[in-house]
């Protein structure tokens, strides 16, 4: 009896330690946001299926969370501007400014410095798991006074559900080298978006990276490290249904099996253009050589 109870002693012990180093790795990790969101901001992880939901949760349309860096073909939006905009309403008019930095993360795009009241962002990347059901909240000063339509809003963050054991120690082995997975990235799009746009059946190319870009200056302005892992390119109907054709459900994984935040990187179709059609690839943090070998390949008739 006494060694059955020792047994059951350890094992609880073990699982308090367990706990114990995730709830370290969580305020680690909510530190790590935090000072990347800039402006004073306070950030929580919680466990939550995509970000449409927590904005919900948060009183949040949905639908008025801005993707600084998105859209198709890609482009950057200028957080400061749309700052600016929220301020020239009358004070007790104005409307949260959200945005989502899923793509780039919070150590991309400093969205609390920027003026963002509230800045979401899924964790796949982090732990290079889709859907991994955690996602990041960051609310910047003013937003954590009530200002601006925020207020009762940290309240509510506060009290969102906390992701389980298991998920923080993913968390905490994916934040060990995030950092440099996502400059690797940013790095490997940089070298495929001047590939790209010298590639023959590419008829353009759109990656705020390069200096002609129509949102360089707000991209320059706006991101950190890097101009985010995606670049969009217009090719043919035909170049582009024949890519797609080389993979599932309109997606090509380059270089291995791709997950987000990972080495492998993916093209998949975009939308529709009068002269042909857009393709996005998402830059993994692998071999810059090898992602351009696959994505001749992919081009090729």
């Amino acid at each position: 009896m006494e060694q059955e109870q020792g047994r059951t002693d350890a094992a609880r012990a073990g699982r308090e330690g367990r706990g114990d180093l995730a709830e370290e790795a969580l305020r680690d990790a909510c530190r790590t946001f935090a000072r990347a969101l800039g402006g004073r901001s306070r950030a929580w992880v919680v466990a939550a299926p995509d970000v449409e939901d927590v904005a919900r949760r948060l009183g949040i349309d949905p639908g008025a969370v801005v993707e600084p860096l998105g859209g198709a073909p890609v482009r950057m939006r200028d957080v400061r501007a749309l700052a600016r905009h929220r301020d020239e309403a009358p004070a007790a008019e104005r409307v949260p400014l959200a945005v989502d930095v899923s793509l780039t993360s919070a150590l991309g795009c400093p969205a609390g410095r920027l003026g963002a009241d509230v800045t979401l962002a899924s964790l796949d990347r982090i732990v290079c798991t889709p859907a991994c059901g955690m996602v990041m909240v960051g609310l910047r000063r003013e937003a954590l006074q009530g200002r601006d339509g925020c207020a009762g809003m940290a309240d509510v963050a506060s009290a969102l559900p906390v992701p389980e054991v298991s998920q923080l120690q993913a968390l905490a082995a994916g934040m060990a080298d995030f950092d440099a997975r996502r400059r690797c990235a940013n790095d490997n799009a940089q070298v495929m978006a001047a590939y790209l746009r010298c590639h023959p059946a590419v008829r353009a190319v759109r990656y705020p990276g390069l200096t002609d870009d129509p949102s360089y200056e707000a991209a320059a302005a706006n991101l950190e490290d890097g101009f985010g892992p995606a670049v969009d390119v217009l090719v043919d109907a035909a170049v582009a249904a024949s890519a797609a054709g080389r993979g599932t459900n309109g997606a090509v994984d380059l270089c291995g099996r791709y997950v987000p935040g990972g080495t492998a990187s993916r093209a998949h179709s975009l939308a529709t253009a009068e002269d042909g059609k857009w393709l996005r690839v998402e830059c993994g943090c692998g071999d810059a050589r090898k992602l351009v070998a696959a994505a001749e390949a992919l081009l090729r008739p």
